[in-house]
């Protein structure tokens, strides 16, 4: 049996990155998985590939930017698979830089992906978790919403807001069985890694990704990154019955970059 077994989970930004990695091992575990992803050809493949491993999976195209589309994919996840169980909301986008720098549609865009996002989502799925009497909501922080982050400035309280709002979603929601964690990731290599790395410039330096990876790579406890794969691990372990009396947490995954 697996640690999932007849539960819907629906999972934003789950194209790359972590949100990929976590959709293919909750289907691994018995889940049935709803790929939200505003990126279509890479929701697909996502879909794809857990329904040529034998799971279950559909895709929905989501902005999450916008309420309306937050709420449509939370009432499809429900419709297609009869219940939703887990909202993974990990959906993001890279920072837009210092406080210079930073537009007024720069700000609005990164705290609504991320926070406002995930506020209205948590809304909607609660709805649909009284149904069953229990669920899960998982929130992607960052280790950016714990230390200070002098590269996006807009990012980090972005991320710090979720921690917050991850401990207000638990006091609010644990009458209903419904638990709220978050993870906070440490630098990665994923897709974003890149945008991230190379803020401001003309193109893509593969070099320059490397290098900062490395960088972090020396000043972790663990001498390394974490992967998708630690992140998934960690999503799934909160997600299931392992983590019933854990609400309210924060998880970091970074190899102990949190803690020096």
């Amino acid at each position: 049996m697996g640690l999932l077994d007849g539960r819907c989970a629906l999972i934003t930004g789950a194209g790359s990155g972590f949100g990929k990695a976590g959709a293919r091992t909750f289907a691994r575990e018995g889940a049935s998985v709803v790929v939200a992803d505003i990126d279509a050809v890479n929701g697909e493949e996502t879909a794809k590939r857990i329904r040529d491993a034998g799971g279950r999976a559909e895709y929905v195209l989501a902005d999450v930017s916008r309420v309306d589309q937050i709420e449509w994919a939370v009432r499809e996840a429900a419709r297609t698979f009869g219940r939703l169980d887990i909202f993974w909301h990990n959906a993001g986008i890279a920072g837009p830089g210092a406080v210079e720098e930073t537009s007024e549609h720069a700000y609005d865009l990164t705290m609504s992906v991320h926070l406002k996002a995930a506020f209205f989502g948590a809304k909607f799925v609660l709805e649909e978790m009284k149904k069953i009497g229990s669920g899960t909501i998982l929130l992607t922080s960052s280790l950016a919403g714990l230390k200070a982050s002098r590269a996006s400035p807009v990012y980090g309280v972005a991320k710090a807001g979720l921690i917050a709002l991850t401990r207000n979603l638990a006091a609010g929601f644990a009458p209903y069985q419904v638990r709220v964690n978050a993870i906070c990731p440490g630098p990665a290599e994923t897709p974003m890694w890149l945008s991230v790395t190379n803020r401001g410039a003309d193109r893509p330096d593969l070099s320059r990704a490397a290098s900062v990876a490395q960088m972090y790579r020396d000043k972790a406890p663990l001498r390394r990154l974490c992967e998708p794969q630690d992140v998934a691990n960690a999503a799934l372990f909160l997600a299931s019955d392992l983590a019933s009396c854990i609400t309210g947490d924060v998880m970091s995954v970074d190899g102990g970059l949190s803690v020096v």
